[in-house]
């Protein structure tokens, strides 16, 4: 199946620029926004506002998406992938990858643990800030790029697999039970073979980055 891979970041921009293609038929895309804020603004030397980009949304795309504004990008609700993607052609699927919910930084040649994520894997085990992260699993954890080598390990690990994790606190070493748990690690998405013929025409735009 043919498919496109975004990572978080680069989402709220698909889903804009499929809405405005939604709403201007096609006649709009995002890429018509910014160059139109280049236009207007950059080559001044004047930048532009939150509220220039979004009032230029609106001229490009021939109606307010300040709903879209509100709810998905100052707010937190999920990305309306079900409803949005449609439109183009296009379905999403998660992506999930075992994830421990902890943030790290380099120290010395250790791995210390600088935040928990409330109620992750990491924090259910009884891991701490300050803690140095030494092993999970049979994985010894060396260097900051254990978190591609940890996923890579257990990716066909059932959730909820005992995971032991070896940290160092203060001078002694502690074994924490925890398990495996997965979260979302991005969106894959996929072209529908069903789409409509407009919804086509919308696909082939962002694809082959033009509007008509």
């Amino acid at each position: 199946t043919a498919y496109i891979y975004y990572d978080k970041g680069s989402l709220a921009g698909l889903l804009l620029d499929i809405l405005i293609r939604d709403a201007s038929d096609n006649r709009g895309s995002l890429d018509a926004v910014l160059r139109d804020l280049y236009a207007r603004e950059y080559k001044r030397g004047s930048g532009f506002t939150e509220q220039e980009f979004w009032s230029t949304v609106q001229r490009v795309a021939g109606r307010s998406l300040a709903d879209f504004e509100r709810r998905y990008i100052d707010g937190r609700e999920p990305f309306p992938y079900e409803r949005v993607l449609p439109l183009a052609g296009l379905r999403a699927s998660e992506v999930r990858a075992p994830r421990l919910g902890i943030t790290t930084e380099p120290d010395g040649d250790s791995v210390r643990i600088t935040a928990v994520q409330p109620g992750s894997a990491a924090a259910s085990a009884g891991v701490r800030a300050g803690d140095v992260l030494l092993a999970l699993g049979t994985l010894v954890v060396s260097d900051q790029n254990f978190g591609a080598a940890y996923r890579a390990r257990y990716a066909q690990a059932a959730e909820g697999t005992a995971l032991p994790i070896r940290v160092r606190r203060g001078g002694e070493t502690l074994t924490l039970p925890g398990v495996i748990r997965y979260a979302v690690a991005g969106i894959t998405i996929t072209v529908d073979p069903a789409a409509s013929q407009r919804a086509l025409r919308l696909r082939d735009g962002i694809l082959l980055g033009r509007s008509n």
